[in-house]
């Protein structure tokens, strides 16, 4: 029983490590620009069918994909934040940008049917059968999938957030959250930090995407569920918190590994939900405080 349980809290770990990978670019899109990209889940979900395209036909691992995912997404951020996103939040600059609400909205339901025309209804997955193979420590058994997600996410967590707080774009990016009409009087352009800042957030996404093809096959509506649960990460490590976003997946991850020990998964789902309902209400900062990003 001891057995069981530790095997399921270290298998909680490891996933909620790369779900709060998955809510890190979203808090940090959050935290500077003070939107929610209700698109997230379906760039995740391109993020996967990239690393599939990756595997199939060029014949790359399933981990050395990763660098050529975050380069597409970072640059497919760019786009997005530089030529749709951005005029609608420069038009509603001086109110809450609800445009960028609605537009995101949209192309969520675009880009899910979209795939859906382009690569079918059919769930995919890389080829190989390096997914299927497991390391054991002493009872314990783990798949190299789990181990390098834990790694991995543990690893872009720590450089992203050495880079906030030890780059000048960083730093411009963390003042801009902050105060950006005081970052602007200091001659820093919002513009330029939101697109990297969007852009940033995806390739992150990226390798988040790469890291889950290979535990979950890929379909077009994935990013769907993926793509909410990311929200309530972000509402219990703290809204625009990027450390707070990772522990957020840590717990939820953990609460979805334990619960299914001892109650049904519908159950368990539940409870997930029950907690963020919780949360939302008697502490709104998130259960970490809410960092500078």
């Amino acid at each position: 029983m001891t057995s069981t349980i530790a095997q399921a809290l270290l298998n909680g770990i490891a996933s909620g490590a790369v779900y709060g990978l998955i809510a890190l670019g979203l808090s940090l899109q959050f935290g500077v620009m003070k939107i929610i990209n209700f698109a997230h889940g379906s760039f995740l979900m391109i993020a996967m069918y990239l690393a599939l395209w990756g595997c199939r036909h060029l014949g790359l691992h399933p981990l050395a994909v990763i660098p050529l995912v975050m380069a597409a997404l970072y640059a497919m951020g760019h786009v997005t934040q530089r030529w749709l996103i951005e005029p609608i939040y420069r038009k509603e600059a001086t109110r809450e940008p609800i445009g960028v609400l609605i537009f995101t909205t949209g192309l969520w339901i675009f880009l899910d049917n979209l795939f859906l025309v382009i690569a079918g209804p059919d769930f995919q997955s890389p080829p190989g059968d390096w997914s299927n193979e497991v390391v054991m420590v002493g009872d314990l058994i783990f798949t190299y999938p789990q181990v390098a997600g834990f790694v991995v996410s543990c690893a872009v967590t720590l450089l992203l957030v050495g880079f906030l707080r030890g780059t000048r774009v960083g730093r411009m990016i963390r003042a801009t959250g902050q105060d950006r009409e005081a970052a602007s009087v200091l001659g820093i352009n919002s513009g330029t930090v939101y697109q990297v800042s969007f852009a940033l957030g995806l390739a992150v996404l990226g390798v988040a995407g790469s890291l889950l093809l290979t535990v979950v096959p890929v379909d077009p509506f994935i990013g769907d569920s993926y793509g909410i649960r990311a929200f309530v990460v972000v509402v219990l490590g703290g809204i625009g918190s990027v450390g707070g976003a990772f522990w957020g997946g840590i717990l939820v991850g953990m609460i979805e590994s334990m619960g299914a020990q001892f109650l049904p998964i519908t159950y368990s789902e539940a409870l997930i939900f029950a907690i963020f309902l919780g949360v939302l209400y008697f502490r709104p900062a998130g259960l970490f405080g809410l960092e500078e990003a």
